[in-house]
């Protein structure tokens, strides 16, 4: 009878992960995977490192177009491109490689200047980071990977608290009225949300190709 269970439970993860129409394919119930917290082995901090390069390649176009475009006033383009690193970061190797890969970039960010908005870098990768780890933790549960809601949802909360850092720079730095920062800060949140279809097809691909291994 709990080998019949078994292999029911696992037909069942089977058909939700299993490719199907393009959606599901790209937005379904992601592969399962072992989450800890506070992970400590070797392999999580050099996949974090690996993370934190590809994140860093793509920060230094998306800062220097914010700069050009924006005047340096928000990271849209940025957010577009941090989300899918930070929250793969985030859901595989907990706090341990959310942090590591939050932190490297505006290290980088900081000697190439970038962005005249580096040195916030720090608190607000921190604060989205530590989010997606936690809502990774809350939601996951063993032998089920997230879906696409749970993701969501980490990602709209994670969000609204990486522009808190912006806002007060801007209100209280550039002296910008508020209503002028909660305006442009709602259009980074939006990037946020539209960046979820870049990176939860991203994170789903690296789980099922294998090169995530977090068993």
């Amino acid at each position: 009878m709990s080998e019949m269970s078994t292999t029911t439970d696992a037909v069942h993860r089977e058909q939700n992960t299993a490719p199907g129409p393009l959606p599901d394919r790209l937005f379904g119930q992601m592969p399962d995977w072992n989450y800890m917290l506070w992970p400590k082995s070797t392999q999580v901090i050099m996949s974090s490192l690996f993370l934190a390069l590809g994140l860093i390649v793509s920060l230094q176009v998306a800062e220097r177009l914010d700069t050009i475009m924006f005047g340096g006033v928000a990271p849209i383009w940025g957010t577009i491109l941090f989300t899918p690193w930070l929250i793969a970061a985030g859901i595989f190797y907990g706090l341990t490689g959310g942090l590591i890969v939050a932190n490297i970039n505006p290290i980088v960010s900081n000697l190439t200047a970038s962005s005249p908005l580096a040195p916030l870098f720090f608190p607000a990768n921190t604060l989205y980071a530590v989010t997606i780890a936690l809502f990774a933790w809350y939601f996951k549960t063993p032998g089920e990977g997230l879906r696409f809601r749970e993701v969501f949802v980490a990602n709209a909360i994670a969000g609204l608290l990486n522009v808190v850092p912006y806002i007060l720079y801007q209100t209280i730095v550039l002296k910008l009225p508020l209503r002028v920062s909660l305006g442009i800060e709602t259009i980074q949140f939006v990037a946020f949300i539209l960046s979820l279809g870049i990176a939860y097809p991203f994170c789903k691909k690296l789980l099922e190709a294998g090169v995530v291994q977090v068993r």
